[in-house]
């Protein structure tokens, strides 16, 4: 049976489960096929008022050239950039990246990751019946990997930390690193 891992990442505000709270998703699989989206509609009002959010989060999502907060200005992102889209469009993009695969199965990964499985399957209401089927309905949790491994020191992440791209990737590295080492 061939398998294809994928690994997850998304970016979200803590306090709003809904999709106003996804801001990125990130997927990248074993073979290295990315997949990266900024949801054009996220409470952006919400992530500028999170001191954490902004120094955290929001210095790599995309802004128009030279936007800084100055006077108690909001946050604007550049919606013309080619990564943000709405939501609709990235819920058929993710559901071509899945689709696109010619593996039997499909394994998702993620670091601590059931928020990040909400917010994926909130693209499709959380409503199962209408998400489609290569969509997964459950992940693997790499922290858990860690514990059957004899907690191992993780790899750092060397660049990209709270980029969803950049952290699925680092995802990757840390199963690449768990693989061999569980009991």
């Amino acid at each position: 049976m061939t398998i294809r891992n994928v690994y997850l990442d998304c970016e979200f505000l803590p306090a709003d489960p809904t999709l106003k709270g996804l801001v990125s998703i990130g997927l990248t699989d074993d073979q290295g096929v990315d997949y990266y989206a900024v949801h054009r509609d996220f409470d952006i009002k919400a992530l500028g008022r999170s001191e954490w959010m902004m120094a955290n989060v929001w210095p790599s999502l995309p802004k128009p050239h030279g936007d800084i907060r100055l006077h108690g200005k909001w946050p604007r992102l550049d919606k013309g950039d080619r990564s943000v889209k709405t939501a609709p469009q990235i819920a058929q993009d993710v559901a071509d990246y899945f689709a696109a695969a010619d593996a039997e199965t499909t394994h998702l990964w993620a670091w601590y990751g059931a928020q990040d499985m909400c917010r994926l399957h909130s693209l499709w209401d959380n409503d199962w019946s209408v998400m489609p089927e290569q969509i997964p309905q459950w992940f693997n949790e790499l922290e858990q990997l860690r514990w059957q491994a004899g907690g191992p020191e993780m790899p750092n992440q060397p660049a990209g930390l709270h980029n969803a791209l950049a952290d699925a990737r680092h995802n990757r590295v840390m199963h690449e690193f768990l693989a061999g080492r569980t009991l």
